[in-house]
């Protein structure tokens, strides 16, 4: 029997971004005769930058291309009352009044439609009808799992199904200016299945959509085994963040986190990896007033190496101060190293930083002082009680955050997932 996945990514293996799905493909390779992935949105120079298994094709949908198109398709949807059948009733309720709101549904209808036309024509020369089952499988919750429902309808395939997975920006409303996400209902009401990456996404959805429980379900992702790192003592006390410096991150907090330690005595290092807008401010800051102690700006680099550097160096923290997030991959990793992490309760984070167990949690709007002392309180225990702490972190990583054994399940739960239609 003949099965394929037809997998759509934003850039994915193009350029950088989406490195998390590095790790899920060697498991669709194993599950599926073929694997199709289509890169929705990439520049016009993309360059492949991530390897691929032998049974995938890749493809690529130019960003500019879908630019180009919006105008043309957004005006299709003329008259903008039923939008082509998308509109429910509470939709009609949501946007009412707000044409803000209006114009972010008209954009993201347009733009899925868009998707999917360019989409079909890369499919259309695929020969999928030769399958006997297909999968039409979104990353994200958003624009591009509604092409992903358009594509299964299309296709006249008897076993096939629409799924997506959803993270962050793509679940919580309130993580958008307009405090407004479109087309939730349409998407939950027409796809096969979504898989949220946390308990607390997943909640999230089932209670603004109860009639949709059936629907949504948590598979979480994952991180590979690089083993794990022992407690060495009479080194510095080494502090490492990692993500790209935005608003939504709040570096600067961490920053001015441990400026409240100037006095405290304590050895101290903070290596930050990532970059961004905002990393020769951070910068200027640290030089002004974290003379005091060893920091260290790392730049952008691949997962590879961040990974060989947690393999060689002791690191004994992980902070994460962000105002919003998924379930951060960033932590996973860090677990799987056995290294602790004081991060904000926010989305999922609760679930992989156990408060008291493999690490702080702190309040979303949490004072400098406060997270200054969580870190003079790990700073200051025990050998054994930090190694108590390491294992802990390993424990709770091999039995929820373990790559392998994360994408190998959700592999083989969305084959068996498919339907007749």
């Amino acid at each position: 029997m003949s099965d394929c996945l037809v997998f759509l990514t934003k850039v994915f293996p193009f350029d950088k971004g989406e490195e998390f799905i590095e790790d899920e493909v060697l498991m669709l390779s194993k599950s599926f005769k073929k694997v199709i992935i289509i890169a929705t949105s990439t520049s016009d120079d993309a360059v492949q930058t991530r390897t691929t298994p032998e049974n995938f094709e890749i493809y690529r949908i130019n960003a500019s291309t879908v630019k180009h198109k919006l105008p043309l398709s957004a005006m299709k949807l003329f008259p903008f009352y039923s939008y082509k059948g998308c509109m429910t009733q509470r939709e009609s309720v949501e946007i009412k009044g707000s044409l803000k709101k209006r114009a972010y549904l008209t954009y993201f209808i347009s733009k899925a439609n868009i998707v999917f036309e360019e989409t079909k024509k890369i499919l259309d020369k695929c020969d999928l009808p030769q399958h006997d089952k297909v999968i039409f499988y979104s990353y994200w919750f958003y624009d591009i799992a509604l092409a992903a429902v358009k594509l299964r309808d299309y296709f006249n395939i008897d076993k096939k199904s629409a799924i997506s997975r959803a993270h962050g920006y793509d679940i919580y409303t309130y993580r958008n200016s307009t405090n407004y996400l479109p087309l939730r209902e349409y998407l939950l009401k027409n796809i096969d299945k979504v898989y949220t990456c946390s308990k607390n996404g997943r909640d999230y959805l089932k209670n603004l959509y109860p009639g949709y429980d059936d629907k949504i379900e948590v598979a979480y992702l994952g991180s590979r085994d690089h083993g794990i790192k022992l407690v060495e003592e009479g080194h510095i006390f080494h502090i490492v963040s990692c993500c790209h410096i935005s608003p939504v991150k709040r570096m600067d907090l961490l920053a001015k986190s441990l400026a409240t330690l100037k006095d405290s005595g304590l050895e101290l290092k903070w290596t930050h990896f990532g970059g961004g807008d905002g990393l020769e401010e951070l910068k200027e800051y640290s030089k002004e007033n974290l003379s005091f102690m060893e920091v260290n700006f790392a730049g952008s680099v691949k997962n590879a190496e961040l990974m060989e550097y947690y393999q060689k160096e002791i690191v004994d923290l992980f902070v994460n101060t962000s105002s919003s997030e998924g379930l951060p991959v960033s932590i996973m990793e860090a677990c799987s190293f056995g290294i602790p992490s004081i991060a904000t309760n926010v989305g999922g984070t609760s679930e992989i930083v156990k408060d008291g167990e493999t690490g702080f949690l702190l309040d979303a709007d949490f004072e400098l002082k406060y997270l200054g002392e969580k870190i003079k309180y790990m700073c200051e225990l025990s050998k054994e009680e930090k190694q108590v702490l390491r294992e802990r972190c390993r424990n709770l990583w091999m039995e929820d955050f373990c790559a392998e054994n994360n994408f190998a399940r959700f592999s083989q739960d969305i084959k068996e997932l498919q339907k007749n239609y």
